[in-house]
Order: structure tokens, then sequence, then C-alpha cells
């Protein structure tokens, strides 16, 4: 990189923290919002990191369809379908922010009005991300390995399914922050197995439990000023680990998100109780480590193409 990362991390949070001492948290939510998935299409996906200008049309999309089951459904299927289509070139842990922006709208039903507004405060902090990503980490690329076609089918299935089954489960469940859940189950998703099958899988139920810890102790703090500490901490921690251990930097998008949403909240929803908590998430992450396994051992040969 070309900067600290204390540096970087103080660019990234500079126009959310101005946002939010001038009394607009709303602005500061998706600004912030909007700067981190251009960041994440920018680190994970730099061929297509122009699709972050997409962000606010997918959020809008899903806010003003929000109302409509069927509607809603069909748009967060397709897009986790994308994702896992998007293996074929290692680009799916990038294309996992038009998902978050999709998810996040289809929680948050509004006017026209006001999807409008949050859709162009999202905008500027995608340009503002974007600009970010080809200047000060124009060296970084995240992106994975490719995979195999046949494999790719599958993954994609997959992670249609899981996503929307997880949607469905948050919904029902009650969640604060509903769409965190999804959007956890793709995020921390792989298509392959780098080593053994047994080791991913030890791999995914560690982060997809560590998601729900950072996640419920996040969801927990309620003053302003610590809000903005936690998630400067998380920030610096993705910045300093993530080009190494990209799936860390996975692992905290979903509370990082978390805690962008509850800034501008003066008294936030309280979290579910854990055991309605963990009575949505639990079966959920059973499924997905289940559907992993099963796509990992029953190919004939390996999914990911040669480097």
């Amino acid at each position: 990189m070309k900067m600290s990362s204390f540096s970087l991390a103080l660019m990234i949070l500079g126009p959310i923290a101005t946002a939010a001492v001038l009394g607009n948290g709303e602005a500061a939510k998706y600004i912030g919002f909007g700067c981190v998935l251009a960041l994440i299409l920018a680190l994970f996906a730099r061929p297509v990191a122009g699709f972050a200008m997409f962000l606010p049309v997918v959020y809008a999309a899903a806010a003003l369809t929000a109302g409509s089951t069927d509607g809603v459904v069909a748009l967060i299927v397709a897009i986790a379908a994308a994702v896992g289509a998007a293996g074929s070139l290692g680009l799916q842990r990038g294309l996992v922010a038009l998902l978050a922006a999709a998810l996040l709208g289809s929680f948050e039903p509004a006017a026209v009005a006001d999807v409008t507004r949050r859709s162009a405060y999202m905008l500027a902090g995608i340009v503002y991300g974007f600009v970010i990503g080809v200047t000060a980490l124009r060296g970084v690329t995240l992106a994975g390995r490719a995979v195999r076609p046949h494999a790719t089918l599958g993954y994609a299935l997959l992670l249609a399914v899981m996503a929307l089954v997880a949607w469905f489960a948050a919904r029902v469940g009650g969640l604060v922050h509903a769409w965190w859940l999804p959007l956890a189950v793709v995020a921390v998703s792989e298509p392959v197995a780098p080593r053994s099958a047994l080791n991913s899988l030890l791999r995914a139920v560690v982060a997809l439990g560590a998601t729900l810890v950072l996640v419920s102790v996040v969801s927990e703090i309620t003053d302003p000023a610590w809000r903005a500490i936690v998630l400067s901490g998380l920030l610096l921690a993705s910045i300093w680990h993530g080009v190494r251990h990209p799936t860390l930097l996975a692992l905290l998008l979903t509370p990082m998100l978390v805690l962008l949403s509850n800034l501008h909240l003066v008294n936030p929803v309280a979290a579910a109780p854990l055991h309605t908590t963990l009575a949505a998430c639990l079966p959920i992450f059973a499924a997905t480590c289940l559907g992993h396994w099963a796509l990992w051992t029953l190919r004939s040969e390996g999914g990911a193409v040669a480097a």
C-alpha cells in the first residue's frame, strides 16, 4: 500500500464521521455503506469494480419491492446466484457487495422520496470508496481462484438456496438488522475447499460462530462514541490483516455494516433475546455447513482451476 493502515482508516472514516458530527446520522450510515461496499468490490473483484455504481439501484429496487415478497425474493435469489456464478472468475467475494445492498433494502421498505435520498447518500459514499480503491489501493487485489464451470453451477445454486432460506429465517425470527444473517452465510462461503473438506468445514463453522458473536456484541453497544471506536477498530483490523487473510475481511464485513446501521440511532432497537437469535441462526448455520460439505465432497474432481 502507498500509505499506512492508520491513514487509510482515517480516510475511509472521514466522511462518515463528518456526517455524524453534523447531526446527519442517516447520511453517515448510507455514505458508510456505499464506501465499504465499493471497497469490497474494488479489492475482491477489481475487473468489475465499476459495478459499484449499480449498488444504489439494487438497494432502491429491493427497498421499493420490500412489500412484495415475490419481488424481493426473486431479486435476492438472482443476485445470490450471480455471486456464485462469479466464482468462474474468482470474483464471488467482491459481488457479495451487490447482495449486501439488496438485503439491506429488503428490510428497509420506504417511500420513493426516502429511498431516493438514501440512495443518493449511498452513491456519494460509493464514489468516494471507488476513488480510494483505484488510487490508494490500486495495487491490492484479493480475487480468489477461478472455479470450473461444473463447480460454479452447484455453488451458484447453493448460494441462491441458502440466501433465500436465511432471509426467511431472519425475517420470521425477528432479528434486529435481520439482513445480516443471509449476508453472513454468503460472505464466508467458499466454492471449493482450499485444503481438505474437513478443514474447510471447520473454518466455516468458526467463521459463522465468530460472526454471530461479533454481531451480538456490537448490537449491544448503545453509546455512539463506543460504536465509533469499535467500528474504527474493526476497520483497522480489516486493513491490517485483510490483505493476508481475505477470510477475515469477509468475516468482519457483517459486524462493520451492523455498526454502521446503528451509528445514527440514539436509542437503537434492543437486540433479540439470545435464545431467539440462536433459534434463527443455528439451523441456518448447520444447513450452510452441510450444504458446503456436500458441495465439496460429492464432486468427482476438484473444482479449482489451476493458477
